[in-house]
């Protein structure tokens, strides 16, 4: 499966997450990995040839850190100018119906924040619900956000072990979180027989 990495972040050089993340993604063969800033830097996006990189993958990430509960502007100018209708929706925008989407954000604060009655009040699902409707929208399926906590904090090694996680995540062919559920539900009746008999 090819998969295109898009990173959103202002200066990917000053990272540590992203950074890590782009250097593991570009050393696999079917990844394509864009830095969005680098390649934009006046945020004048080429929007056909992000419209033919959409086409050439069946995997697309938005790699970024979580800046003011979303992603750094750069990636809201790229949605607003490539997924354009005839291409993304509307009479015939169906090019992404199918494809697979996925966000992986590096958050600086601890998992616990993000849950109603903490600080953050809000899961971070519920706040990446624009990216999940916009890939509703598109005809595109959403994947399980990929999320670092307490980023800013991490140690090298930290990080490290986790730009190998993002790749594992990111290059699973067989993501199929229907089946998992349908394999915990027989799991969990047979459990329950074994307990009964």
């Amino acid at each position: 499966m090819k998969t295109l990495a898009m990173i959103a972040h202002p200066c990917l050089s000053e990272s540590r997450v992203n950074k890590a993340w782009a250097n593991a993604l570009s050393e696999c063969p079917n990844v394509t990995v864009r830095d969005l800033t680098s390649e934009y830097p006046n945020m004048d996006i080429d929007v056909l040839l992000e419209q033919e990189l959409l086409l050439e993958h069946q995997r697309i990430a938005f790699l970024f850190p979580l800046y003011w509960y979303s992603s750094p502007a750069i990636l809201k100018q790229w949605l607003d100018l490539v997924l354009q209708p005839g291409f993304a929706y509307g009479i015939g925008g169906d090019k992404l119906h199918g494809k697979e989407f996925v966000v992986a954000t590096a958050i600086g604060s601890n998992r616990e924040g993000y849950r109603a009655g903490n600080h953050n009040h809000f899961t971070i699902d519920e706040l990446l619900r624009p990216f999940q409707q916009s890939v509703n929208y598109i005809g595109g399926r959403y994947l399980p956000a990929f999320c670092f906590y307490k980023s800013m904090v991490a140690t090298d090694e930290e990080i490290a072990q986790n730009a190998k996680n993002l790749v594992a995540y990111l290059t699973n062919a067989d993501f199929n979180p229907k089946r998992d559920h349908e394999r915990l539900v027989v799991e969990s009746m047979e459990a329950l027989v074994s307990r009964v008999l």
